[in-house]
């Protein structure tokens, strides 16, 4: 079960008192949707494309994480688009997408239209146009990562590790990447996905991701440090991993004791059964604002 399935269990959440915006699309596949929050009050603003989990909506990821409020501090747009079926096509195979049965859609094609359209109708900053992904919509957020790395200037896939699809042949540009995990993630573990029926079902674990886009990136080495643990945080502890003399910045928040979770100082309580299943979420960090920072300042060149 990817987050946002499970977003509308969550209570005290902040309010959402901005107009949303329902976006249209026809596609080969059908008709596609984007709930559209802006706040740019008429100037080029920056985009953010947030992807919701596996079976979840645009409503219930935008709810859940706190883009709405980052933007209207920061002035920004957020578009949150819907998955057919609430899925999304990453790339994996079917065995290697358990929630994913949506092979024949193109969703590289979609996110390219969302951005294209919405550079016509609103006034975006071209340059700075971002991807944010959880669980599923991080596997989602790895194939446009590769495929369509022309659109962003960073990417921000979390509760995911990179398919090994993707460590084979990843053609698009660099891009600044921040990824964040759980250790102890049981939906998607720490330490990868072993093959299935078919071998291209394989995720790497999320060091081996960290590696792979230190590599890519033209990182020499990286470094580790323990940010601040708050008592409400139950024994988890968030340590962030920086790529260091890169060509383009790489990111890992390693979440000791993190479920299936993005960290949030909300408090946002689950059902127990829910709580139990996704495992313990961290409280030190608010996931969403930590994101912003490591974007607000790359813009494509």
């Amino acid at each position: 079960m990817a987050v946002a399935a499970v977003a509308l269990l969550a209570v005290g959440s902040p309010a959402r008192a901005q107009q949303v915006t329902t976006l249209g699309y026809q596609m080969a596949g059908g008709n596609r949707t984007a709930l559209m929050v802006d706040f740019s009050q008429g100037r080029p603003a920056p985009l953010v494309i947030v992807l919701h989990g596996a079976n979840g909506t645009s409503e219930q990821i935008r709810r859940y994480l706190n883009w709405d409020e980052i933007a209207a501090r920061e002035k920004l747009i957020i578009v949150y688009p819907q998955g057919v079926s609430g899925s999304w096509n990453d790339g994996r195979p079917t065995d290697g997408r358990r929630f994913n049965p949506v092979s024949r859609i193109d969703d590289v094609a979609f996110i390219r239209r969302v951005v294209s359209e919405l550079d016509a109708q609103v006034r975006i900053d071209r340059r700075r146009v971002y991807v944010v992904g959880v669980s599923a919509g991080g596997h989602m957020a790895y194939r446009l990562i590769c495929e369509a790395s022309d659109l962003f200037a960073a990417a921000a896939p979390m509760l995911a590790t990179l398919s090994i699809i993707w460590k084979r042949s990843c053609p698009g540009q660099p891009l600044p990447v921040v990824m964040l995990n759980g250790m102890q993630d049981r939906i998607s573990p720490w330490a990868g996905q072993p093959a299935g029926v078919d071998p291209d079902g394989a995720l790497l674990s999320a060091p081996e991701t960290f590696a792979f886009f230190r590599a890519r990136n033209g990182c020499s080495s990286y470094g580790e440090r323990a940010l601040p643990e708050q008592a409400t945080s139950g024994g988890s502890r968030v340590f962030i991993m920086d790529g260091t003399i890169c060509r383009r910045a790489v990111r890992l928040y390693r979440v000791e004791g993190g479920g299936h979770h993005t960290p949030t100082r909300y408090d946002r309580r689950m059902r127990p059964v829910i709580g139990a299943m996704l495992g313990l979420q961290n409280h030190d960090i608010e996931a969403d604002e930590e994101v912003w920072v490591f974007f607000s300042d790359k813009a494509r060149s």
